[in-house]
């Protein structure tokens, strides 16, 4: 099972935010979406557990690009990676055509 949000007041007026895995609270309670977002991820890699295959790609994103978090093998998508592929594919493409559009500063 893949950790998850829930919110306290409901979808439109949170502020509450909970992290649940395998139906166990993890934090009494969060007033953020990004510090439960960062017990979220976090609980993937406390618990060893595997990207939900739906999110699995921005996950990936996340550990990889804003978070650097690089192994040098395996991978959390749950898909086991092809001959000498550690990264899904998905987020190397995106990657790629994403950096076309960074703003380098000229010196």
């Amino acid at each position: 099972m893949s950790p998850c949000f829930v919110t306290g007041n409901g979808v439109n007026q949170c502020s509450r935010y909970y992290v649940s895995v395998e139906r166990q609270l993890l934090k009494p309670e969060l007033n953020s979406s990004l510090p439960a977002f960062q017990v979220l991820f976090g609980a993937y890699f406390v618990f060893n557990l595997e990207y939900n295959s739906a999110l699995a790609a921005t996950l990936e994103y996340v550990q990889r690009d804003l978070l650097l978090i690089n192994p040098e093998s395996g991978s959390k998508t749950g898909k086991g990676p092809k001959k000498g592929v550690n990264v899904c594919p998905r987020v190397i493409t995106f990657l790629k055509r994403f950096s076309a559009f960074l703003f380098v500063p000229q010196m």
